[in-house]
């Protein structure tokens, strides 16, 4: 058993609180088998028919990034440290921001399915299979795996049911409603998990307030006494949170996210082009408010065991907010903010497994069954969607057997290493009309092998070598393009691909 769960055992839930988790999972329940009644063709299990509305695909892109990563680790983090890390945000919203004014036009007027399409259309299909496989394997066995593992840590705690039972747990209802639901079901309890989120998180800093002398004023003056408000850096240093790493991590985040079926799923399924970009705004406009709050919440906890020691000293990071959540709380409030983690994590998960299936379905498939009926995309697809949760829930329990002192910093350091090349070779492709698949292909190798090594050999900040992997996959992309164009075939016909040939019919 993961030792943190042994410290923080302390009190389970009552019966107030597994009522109010029976009636979440329920409903989530409930929408996957609504959708499910009705006969669903590939491309309505897949992006809704292009028929989602913009808000409701811009909450789900929000809820989509933000993850119980955020929802646990962004606040253990401010906990021990401070606030420079806030500056992530906006810099995150500007490049979605940056991604619908530019890129957002062009990639919805290609009426695709999946990211990967653009990369067949601009190079060749050795370059899509490469981009669509290393996006399953990093969602699957990155991204997904965290995501699981933190909430079922902290159900954990306060079920005393074994974190492995709680991992299978979340996966089990999350993959049933997405697999009976496809899109439009992951859509619409995104919105509603998004509700429950922000509510619950809310309800715990409130609780936090209320134990603290003035409240907010108390949490603004000993915050300040530990400088757990300090949160801009202009330091030349690209080692800790500075804002010079800030403006990496925005520039690579312009393709990192063009460059995510999760998110860009949300995009291709709208009606029309300007309720593509209102979606990326409204996802991006959520990001900067949603951080302070999280970050808040993980100050507030900071004031919070100023003022009633015993500190929980000895606790992993990741382990600070299930603490509080399990000892604090009164019984019915304990159930909602369970609920409210519980809901951080299945709406990005849902979105990821559903991802994952639209590229089996749609990027692998065709290669292996050309001209599938609908009805076999379709079972392939909720196939697909079982076994990414299958593989990801073995992920999750076999880091649950680990002893890892921030699960956001692994995240981070896997994102930059695996996440990197794609980024930069989608970067080629819209804003150069000479790079070509050989020389694309090389510099994402090279990225990964110029990833590795910064991790292994330098101090720098981890959301800078996702900076430093995409500019690596663009210069040794660009310029092996160069020297490998006879390699390369007949010329591509770039019309409507690249950000100068946008308008071109």
């Amino acid at each position: 058993m993961p030792p943190v769960l042994a410290v923080i055992s302390v009190r389970t839930l009552a019966w107030p609180d597994y009522l109010v988790l029976f009636a979440y999972l329920a409903v989530n329940l409930g929408v996957g088998w609504w959708w499910a009644r009705k006969r669903q063709t590939s491309d309505g299990f897949l992006k809704g028919s292009s028929k989602v509305r913009w808000w409701a695909a811009g909450i789900s892109f929000y809820a989509t990034a933000t993850t119980s990563i955020s929802f646990m680790a962004v606040p253990a983090k401010t906990y021990a440290t401070d606030w420079r890390f806030i500056a992530s945000a906006p810099a995150q919203a500007a490049a979605t921001l940056l991604i619908a004014l530019v890129f957002a036009g062009l990639m919805r007027r290609l009426n695709i399915t999946t990211i990967f399409e653009y990369l067949e259309f601009r190079f060749n299909r050795a370059v899509r299979l490469l981009g669509a496989f290393l996006s399953v394997m990093l969602k699957v066995f990155g991204r997904m795996s965290v995501v699981m593992l933190l909430p079922s840590l902290a159900l954990a705690a306060v079920t005393g049911i074994d974190v492995y039972r709680c991992i299978v747990l979340l996966a089990a209802a999350t993959v049933t409603y997405a697999m009976l639901g496809g899109f439009v079901a992951v859509i619409w309890t995104d919105v509603f998990q998004f509700t429950i989120m922000f509510g619950g998180v809310l309800v715990a800093v409130l609780s936090m307030l209320h134990g603290i002398p003035d409240g907010l004023a108390g949490v603004w003056r000993i915050g300040n006494e530990y400088g757990k408000f300090d949160a801009v850096s202009w330091d030349f240093d690209f080692t800790e949170p500075t804002i010079w790493v800030f403006l990496g991590l925005m520039l690579r985040t312009v393709f990192t996210q063009l460059s995510d079926q999760s998110l860009m799923q949300r995009v291709f399924s709208t009606p029309t082009e300007k309720a593509a970009k209102r979606t990326l705004a409204v996802g991006a406009l959520l990001g900067v408010p949603g951080a302070v709050i999280f970050f808040f919440a993980g100050t507030c906890l900071f004031v919070y065991y100023q003022v009633h020691p015993p500190h929980p000293d000895g606790l992993p990071n990741d382990a600070i907010f299930p603490y509080f959540l399990v000892n604090e709380l009164p019984h019915g409030v304990v159930g909602l903010v369970i609920a409210a983690l519980l809901a951080s994590a299945m709406g990005s998960i849902s979105s990821d497994l559903n991802s994952s299936a639209t590229v089996v379905s749609t990027d692998f498939l065709p290669l292996f069954r050309p001209g599938t009926t609908e009805q076999v995309r379709v079972r392939v697809a909720r196939v697909a969607t079982v076994l990414a949760g299958v593989f990801a829930a073995a992920m999750a329990a076999y880091l649950a057997s680990l002893n890892v002192p921030s699960l956001w910093d692994q995240v981070l350091k896997l994102a930059a290493l695996i996440g990197g090349g794609m980024p930069g070779v989608f970067a080629l492709g819209l804003l150069t009309r000479r790079a070509n698949a050989p020389g694309v292909i090389g510099g994402a190798l090279a990225s990964v092998a110029f990833t590795a090594w910064l991790q292994a050999y330098t101090e720098i900040h981890a959301f800078f070598q996702g900076f430093c992997a995409v500019s690596c996959s663009m210069v040794v992309g660009y310029g092996a393009s160069l020297l490998l164009r006879s390699q390369a075939g007949a010329p591509r016909d770039l019309r409507g691909l690249t950000v100068w040939d946008a308008r071109v019919k």
